[in-house]
């Protein structure tokens, strides 16, 4: 399959409308939501055909999914599967974990019909202006089929390899912004507490020598992806600054959650006999529990 003469999108959500409506700058558009305005409103502003049966799908090359639920999805493809031309490729977007596009997958096999995972990084500002980013996993043939269709919804994007792995960056992404916004929370009211300006404390949070930056592109992507944990600062004097932060959290009566708990992992480190490594030597617990190896870093 070359031509790509229509493509269907499923979900008319925030962020659904303009997905559709950046899919419906470049080819004819089908659409379904269970929203009847957000349908109405599609055909006015897109000239989107409304799906009114899945038979209206059997000349549909690419079918895009934007819904609330891994069970929304299911139940959409089960719905749709065997009215799909069987060279037709489906994308989800939705946010999911890789079982979810797995059981996809496993809905759609019986039918021909292969999946891709494209997960949005983006806010609907981000939607609307083009600047979106698509996190992909899937075979590289049905990547290529759709690829004109991905084109069309961002411009910058990754592929991360296999199925599912495209959502799973996404849910990792998404937890360390999560997890260092409560980190962030606890940090500004420790300063707050503690007298010092927010404004600096941001710009030493955000350099790139400093908080937020160090331990991802050097700890992470250089000692710990490749096993490199000799010299550099001992994970005893982390352990040490640590504990100088519970100290003063407590004296300033200042609730600590996510620096509390990542106390813990520098204190079984160093019980483990990781004191004289570097402090990135934290993720050999992780080994230690027998989960898979940090895999080296590839370009």
């Amino acid at each position: 399959m070359t031509d790509i003469s229509r493509v269907a999108v499923y979900g008319l959500g925030n962020m659904g409308f303009p997905l559709a409506t950046r899919i419906a700058a470049r080819f004819p558009v089908q659409v379904f939501d269970l929203n009847e305005g957000m349908l109405a409103k599609a055909k006015a502003e897109l000239g989107a055909d409304v799906i009114a049966d899945p038979q209206a799908l059997s000349a549909t090359p690419v079918v895009v999914l934007c819904l609330p639920s891994p069970k929304a999805s299911v139940a959409v493809l089960r719905q749709i599967g065997p009215h799909l031309p069987k060279d037709a490729v489906v994308v989800e977007t939705s946010t999911v974990n890789p079982e979810d596009v797995i059981a996809c997958r496993d809905v759609l096999a019986p039918h021909g019909i292969r999946i891709i995972d494209a997960s949005l990084m983006a806010g609907v500002s981000q939607m609307e202006a083009g600047t979106a980013s698509l996190l992909i996993g899937g075979e590289e043939a049905a990547i290529a089929v759709c690829r004109p269709v991905l084109d069309a919804i961002a411009e910058k994007q990754i592929v991360f390899g296999d199925l599912g792995t495209g959502a799973a960056a996404k849910v990792i992404n998404n937890a360390v912004a999560h997890a260092v916004m409560v980190v962030v929370a606890e940090a500004g009211s420790m300063a707050t507490a503690t007298g010092v300006s927010i404004d600096k404390l941001i710009g030493l949070l955000s350099d790139p020598q400093m908080g937020l930056h160090r331990p991802l592109t050097y700890r992470f992507a250089k000692r710990v992806v490749e096993g490199d944990y000799e010299g550099g600062m001992p994970l005893d004097a982390a352990r040490k600054d640590s504990r100088l932060a519970l100290d003063l959290a407590q004296t300033e009566g200042v609730p600590l959650f996510a620096i509390q708990a990542s106390h813990s992992v520098y204190e079984m480190a160093s019980r483990a006999g990781y004191s004289r490594d570097d402090y990135a030597a934290i993720a050999k617990l992780w080994s230690d529990w027998q989960v898979p190896a940090v895999p080296e870093a590839k370009g």
